[in-house]
């Protein structure tokens, strides 16, 4: 009977406003948590067919359902943590609770990345952040695609750093009215591949003919660092070095036009400088050498070289390269950050930790390049906030409590009308 019925439709309304009061209450604990997507309660009705045909009616309930919005967009907050990352767009950080491959892959927004005592990066749930690593050109591997490309981002291993020369660039002026043979010398600090100091001595000497030179370079005792065979004549390890009528460069050597230098020793197969470092090639550009008539002196000398520097810190970019930054003013590029995509990023299953794993509603995971086919961009030191609303939720409580009371209120009114039924036989 329909009287019956209506205590276990008000029931199942009890138990739908508190399904639903239990959502809201997530929602409310998780207002500050990192990358948390709020939980939304959805309501269906459930109907019965007895009696529809012979006007009498028997009443049915109702059914809660909650859907996480995985899709939703949080706001973005600057911090002052470079490893906070922090995703505008679709997709979602790699994660895994451990960094070895028996721990189960999730994934997640929140981006509030540190290094552990390790050297590896986790957010404040735990979760080890995973990218592709690169080799030393700064590339990804060549087959991408899998998880198995993927690597724990770990910045430990590099403790300190060196980078030999490879590039200088000379602006010096040699004064027009030196005499023949009359020369000019300076010294240019490079370093080698141990992070050591080296010495290049430049020696510009004028020959006889007018706005024509000749450049040697040697190391710091003495030793030519020029081949026989550069084009001068007599081969002396010099090269000749002209300009043009307004003083500025017009040729290096005997190539027509060319205005660099490349050192790599009297055998051109780099310079060895005796202390156990890498062979080394040094290219020199000379496009800011003139000829006027001032005395001779340099404005300037640079080179991109740098001694043993002490790793300082990491830094993420916007295309979620990482890099360990030393004190020698380098870097070193060791890690590419992947955005994993959903087909229906709604249908991830969530698990502790602020975390999602793959359903079959959610379809498969794709590792992107951030920005590229669909995947969102990295913003560092940044975060994106949780997605709820406090106010909206605070209103949504007070509905729902309403909605709670009233089908309490059915059940002492049906109640009170069976006592009544009961009470006609006594």
């Amino acid at each position: 009977m329909s009287l019956f019925g209506s205590l276990f439709t008000a029931v199942s309304g009890l138990s739908a406003q508190s399904y639903a009061m239990g959502a809201i209450s997530n929602n409310i604990a998780n207002v500050n948590t990192i990358g948390y997507k709020d939980i939304s309660t959805k309501f269906s009705s459930l109907v019965t067919n007895g009696g529809a045909n012979t006007g009498a009616y028997s009443s049915g309930g109702v059914l809660a359902n909650t859907q996480t919005n995985v899709s939703q967009q949080g706001t973005l907050a600057q911090t002052q943590n470079p490893t906070d990352l922090a995703i505008s767009g679709n997709g979602f950080f790699v994660v895994r609770p451990q960094p070895n491959s028996g721990s189960p892959v999730y994934y997640t927004r929140s981006g509030s990345f540190t290094q552990d005592d390790n050297g590896f990066l986790r957010n404040t749930a735990g979760m080890v952040l995973y990218g592709w690593p690169l080799d030393s050109a700064g590339n990804i591997p060549a087959a991408n695609s899998d998880l198995t490309s993927l690597q724990p981002v770990n910045v430990s291993f590099l403790g300190g750093q060196t980078k030999p020369t490879s590039t200088g660039t000379l602006s010096i002026n040699v004064d027009s009215g030196t005499a023949t043979a009359g020369t000019f010398t300076r010294n240019m600090t490079v370093y080698d591949s141990l992070g050591a100091p080296q010495t290049l001595a430049m020696t510009f000497t004028k020959t006889s003919t007018n706005n024509a030179w000749t450049m040697s370079v040697k190391d710091g005792a003495g030793n030519n660092l020029l081949p026989v065979n550069t084009g001068h004549t007599p081969n002396d390890n010099t090269v000749d070095v002209t300009f043009n009528s307004d003083g500025t460069i017009h040729q290096v050597g005997a190539t027509a036009g060319a205005k660099t230098l490349t050192v790599a020793g009297t055998a051109g197969t780099g310079i060895v400088w005796g202390n156990g470092s890498t062979a080394q090639s040094i290219k020199l550009d000379l496009s800011a050498v003139t000829q006027y008539a001032a005395s001779s002196n340099v404005i300037s000398i640079t080179q991109d070289g740098a001694a043993l520097g002490l790793r300082t810190g990491v830094a993420i970019d916007s295309s979620g390269v990482v890099s360990a930054t030393f004190s020698n003013g380098t870097q070193a590029k060791i890690y590419q950050l992947p955005i994993a995509t959903f087909s229906n990023p709604d249908g991830l299953s969530e698990v502790t930790g602020n975390a999602y794993t793959v359903t079959s509603n959610s379809g498969d995971y794709n590792l992107r390049i951030t920005g590229a086919s669909g995947a969102g961009t990295i913003g560092s030191s940044q975060l994106e906030q949780s997605t709820v609303d406090l106010a909206a939720e605070f209103s949504n409580m007070i509905v729902t409590q309403r909605a709670y009371t009233a089908n309490t209120k059915v059940i002492s009114t049906a109640d009170q009308m069976l006592q009544a039924l009961t009470n006609i036989i006594q």
